[in-house]
C-alpha cells in the first residue's frame, strides 16, 4: 500500500526543466488507483502518477501536473 506523505509546495515541471510553463497534454497511461500509483505520459516521458484526492483514474484521463514527491508525479483531472 502507498503511504501518503505530506506534500511539500513544488513548482510545476515545466519550469524545472523548460524555464517556461507550456501547455502540455498530459494523460493517464496505466490507470492510477487510490492505494496503488500508476503511469503517467507527462511531456513526453512516462513518470509514476498518484492523484491527490485519492481516487481511481483510468487508462485514458486527461491530467494536469500539480506537483511532484521524488519521482512520482501528483495529478488532478483535467477539469473541462
Amino acid at each position: 500500500m502507498l503511504k501518503r506523505k505530506r506534500r511539500q509546495t513544488v513548482k510545476p515541471l515545466s519550469q524545472d526543466y523548460l524555464g517556461a510553463s507550456l501547455p502540455t497534454k498530459d494523460y493517464v497511461e496505466q490507470a492510477i488507483h487510490p492505494d496503488a500509483r500508476g503511469r503517467v505520459r507527462y511531456q513526453a516521458t512516462y513518470w509514476f502518477g498518484i492523484c491527490d484526492d485519492g481516487r481511481s483514474r483510468p487508462k485514458g484521463t486527461e491530467v494536469n501536473v500539480i506537483g511532484r514527491q521524488g519521482n512520482t508525479l501528483i495529478v488532478e483531472p483535467l477539469v473541462s
